[in-house]
């Protein structure tokens, strides 16, 4: 896909290369990326964990899909909803991590799953904005410009569970795509969230204000309506031919 020759040729590559590096042991990534998950920090910048770096690589692989596709398509409708993508704020932070030589994005939820089936497999939403891509045995699922509020709300206990149930229907069956059971909940709840993503940023800080609230009993304030979740369950599974006893 287009791409500016020096950021491409200079900082992209080598950064690129140590994607590739961390993606060559995908068992220490898996346990990079949980050890890394209970962090929500307000102050936000530039660096080099195995967290931030993923986060800003994927994010990279999903403004470039439809910065292409905004480019090159000849439908009207499809180039409208590419053009909504790529208008975001955090496109420019991501084309600016590559300009500047650091990788850097708005606060973004990463999750990572493993399974026994070692099909790859890549799916793009534009509402929420969500990528999942699966490299042999690992499932990286992101919530793009959520300020973790995904993060927030999935979490200990019940990210457990979670892993649990893709591990079980993956035993159940080698071939069932368990991943999605993964993306379907995690899209569900983040277009269920009661709240909306606020950032406070320069050029290479972020101050994360989505955690924040004014609210006296924040716990119910923006609690999930657990109906809502659950429709929104079901209907996202159904979308991915994906039917649950």
């Amino acid at each position: 896909m287009p791409a500016h020759s020096s950021c491409n040729n200079e900082f992209g590559s080598n950064y690129e290369s140590r994607i590739l590096n961390l993606l060559d042991d995908l068992d220490s990534l898996y346990e990079a990326i949980k050890s890394e998950e209970a962090g929500l920090p307000m102050m936000y910048g530039p660096d080099e964990s195995e967290t931030a770096m993923i986060t800003t690589w994927m994010s990279k692989i999903y403004y470039g899909l439809f910065y292409y596709d905004l480019i090159s398509t000849k439908d009207d409708g499809w180039r409208e909803s590419c053009s909504f993508v790529v208008r975001g704020k955090n496109f420019e932070y991501v084309r600016a991590s590559y300009k500047h030589g650091y990788g850097f994005q708005l606060p973004s939820s990463l999750y990572v799953f493993k399974t026994n089936n070692a099909n790859a497999d890549l799916v793009t939403l534009v509402e929420p904005s969500i990528i999942l891509l699966k490299i042999g045995s690992l499932t990286l699922i992101l919530c793009i410009c959520d300020g973790y509020l995904t993060k927030n709300y999935l979490n200990g206990e019940a990210l457990d569970r979670l892993r649990g149930c893709v591990r079980q229907e993956d035993e159940r069956d080698a071939e069932f795509p368990s991943h999605k059971i993964a993306l379907g909940e995690i899209v569900a709840l983040r277009s269920c969230i009661p709240k909306t993503p606020k950032f406070i940023s320069s050029n290479n800080q972020i101050i994360n204000m989505s955690l924040s609230t004014m609210a006296s009993n924040p716990n119910d304030y923006y609690k999930i309506n657990k109906q809502d979740l659950t429709s929104a369950r079901v209907e996202i599974l159904r979308e991915f031919n994906i039917y649950l006893g």
